[in-house]
């Protein structure tokens, strides 16, 4: 017999033995088992696999062997006995909280009561099981009902050598099964565990985890998912760095107790630390001195990258929340939501040391930026598309605005752009008009040169982003060449489309949901909406009018996306009714954004 045979059946003769001094425990522990299920029924795989990973694991396997059992078996540390006596008795772990481990309650293998009527365990060359029955004929009790199923090991045997730790479970009637697909998200803040694959009846998954200091990257078959860390003090932040991890992400971010809760905060990130989670582990406690203290270092280490125009996550957090929430409605929340608390603390930190940089009243031009700031500034603060986003952070952030008549004591206006000079020559107009305040000459001369401006014909179109310049010839059928002919994106996509044996109309001006209709070069009936975007990984959005035409044409209902200007331009037709599309309910507009929308999307033409 093994040396964790004998600690195995020596600890159910033991717990047989405490059952006769004190058979109501037991019972109690039953009811206790019955709350459990209630609380924990859709954590178990999180659970497990927040348990493989303290175990040291590198390899998870989650396979469905039908008829309501699967199979949870990891590479990890085998079972000892004090492990197993951790199993069997409640709140009794191995591991420690503030250590290296994650949890620590020694409640993830005991979720498993949520949904199992049996669990055979197999480690270190010896077998036992969980079962009710086998358990209520151990303590010579009359039914299964005052016997707690993760008490008493049973039917004790030697084994085959396994790799790990595996357990084989049969669901309760009232279960589900074997646990489906698993949130990539639940792979982020592990520290050993580098590969998840599940099988069930209808879908396969692979998740490979690759993770170094300041870097996790998450794969799933061809898609690839990459965030950057921040850390300070007892809090880890991941940034989504692409289109793919900011879809998982979700714009108004999520809270983690290492494992995803079901949090906001309120920021397109995920934040997670050793916060106190209720009894459920679905939410974070907020009142808890810990839960506060991580979200305090998280809004630290968010605005030292929000000052430091030189760290690599700068540029790339400043067009997150840009993109992200109005974190004014978060920061009015009536209750003291995880969200709340990030978002205040980063007003508190933002505002305690600015940045060296400035909000702009006005939109700026990358050439423009540089003169400005030449210590750095996020070059998507200044964008257009940018200005009512920026607008609403300089109030949460407090950021300083420029005071145009101070820079043009400083600057040279000849080094500035000509469309921030046409823009503060308006801005200047504007200031003499309302304020009856007499212009420096360099003012002046700036609104001299508007005026002067404003009679040429070629003016930039400042909702599209399109020059207006002479017409092409007709023969050419680039999406460019469309471009340069019209000023809205309807009408370019409407004349590219058609001169590929599409035949639309506009109908952009009758108010009915979309802005295209007629038929696709094989006759059949559409209605397209069109959207602009500056890049495929940016979010546009779709109103409930517009959302629910969509639903009630799947399939003769399109998005034609015009993506960028000039040469580079592309065209790219999306069916928005596909269930496997990313979109969020977007509360402030009510509208619906789509978020990793060009893996679904497909190009048009030769643009």
């Amino acid at each position: 017999m093994t040396g964790l045979m004998e600690a195995v059946a020596a600890l159910q003769d033991t717990l047989v033995r405490e059952h006769v001094q004190a058979p109501g425990l037991f019972r109690e522990i039953a009811r206790m088992e019955e709350l459990l299920a209630d609380t924990y029924r859709d954590r178990v795989p999180y659970e497990l696999l927040q348990n493989s990973d303290d175990a040291g694991s590198t390899s998870v396997v989650v396979e469905d062997l039908q008829e309501g059992r699967f199979r949870w078996s990891n590479d990890g540390r085998p079972l000892d006995a004090a492990d197993v006596e951790g199993l069997c008795r409640s709140a009794n772990s191995t591991k420690s909280r503030g250590g290296d481990s994650i949890g620590y309650r020694g409640i993830g293998f005991k979720s498993l009561a949520a949904i199992a009527s049996r669990i055979e365990v197999r480690s270190a060359g010896v077998r036992f099981a969980f079962d009710r029955t086998a358990a209520a004929a151990l303590l010579g009790e009359p039914g299964e009902n005052a016997v707690p199923l993760i008490r008493i090991p049973a039917e004790v045997h030697t084994d085959a050598s396994v790799d790990g730790v595996a357990f084989t479970v049969m669901c309760r009637p009232d279960a589900t099964g074997a646990p489906g697909v698993i949130d990539p998200l639940s792979a982020l803040f592990l520290r050993n565990v580098t590969r998840i694959r599940t099988s069930t009846a209808t879908a396969d998954q692979e998740i490979l985890i690759e993770r170094d200091a300041s870097r996790v990257v998450l794969r799933l078959g061809g898609d690839e998912a990459a965030f950057g860390l921040l850390r300070h003090g007892v809090a880890t932040v991941a940034v989504p760095l692409d289109a793919r991890a900011l879809a998982m992400t979700g714009v108004r971010g999520r809270l983690a107790c290492f494992l995803p809760l079901q949090d906001e905060v309120g920021l397109p990130v995920v934040i997670s630390g050793d916060l106190l989670t209720d009894p459920s582990r679905t939410h974070a406690v907020t009142a808890d001195e810990s839960t506060r203290r991580v979200l305090a270092d998280a809004a630290r280490a968010i605005a030292e990258r929000l000052r430091s125009p030189g760290d690599p996550a700068f540029e790339r957090l400043w067009q997150l929340v840009l993109d992200g929430e109005d974190l004014r409605s978060v920061m009015v929340s009536a209750t003291a939501s995880a969200g709340k608390l990030l978002v205040t603390s980063l007003r508190e930190e933002m505002t305690a040391r600015r940045p060296s940089f400035a909000h702009s009243p006005l939109p700026l031009e990358p050439q423009d930026v540089v003169v400005l700031f030449p210590g750095g500034a996020p070059s998507a603060l200044y964008e257009p598309r940018h200005q009512a986003a920026a607008r609403a952070l300089k109030a949460v952030l407090g950021l300083r605005s420029i005071d145009f008549a101070a820079v043009l004591a400083g600057v040279d206006p000849a080094v500035l752009s000509d469309a921030l000079r046409s823009r503060l020559g308006e801005y200047f107009k504007e200031v003499a008009r309302t304020h009856g305040r007499k212009l420096t000459e360099a003012e002046s001369r700036l609104v001299h040169e508007s005026a002067s401006r404003e009679e040429t014909p070629a003016v930039p179109d400042p909702a599209e982003g399109i020059r207006v310049t002479k017409a092409a010839p007709r023969s050419s059928s680039s999406l460019a060449s469309v471009l340069t002919r019209w000023r809205t994106a309807e009408l370019a996509a409407k004349e590219y489309l058609n001169q590929i044996g599409w035949a639309l109309r506009d109908v952009s001006g009758q108010n009915v949901g979309y802005d295209l209709e007629g038929a696709d070069p094989q006759g059949k009936p559409v209605r397209i909406e069109v959207k602009k975007v500056d890049r495929p990984d940016a979010r546009f959005a779709m109103t409930n009018n517009e959302m629910s035409l969509m639903l009630m044409e799947p399939g003769g209902y399109l998005l034609a996306i015009v993506v960028g200007d000039g040469r580079h331009a592309r065209l790219m037709l999306l069916d928005p009714s596909r269930d496997d599309l990313p979109k969020e309910r977007v509360c402030r507009r009510w509208d619906w954004e789509f978020t990793d929308w060009s893996r679904f999307a497909e190009t048009v033409g030769n643009t």
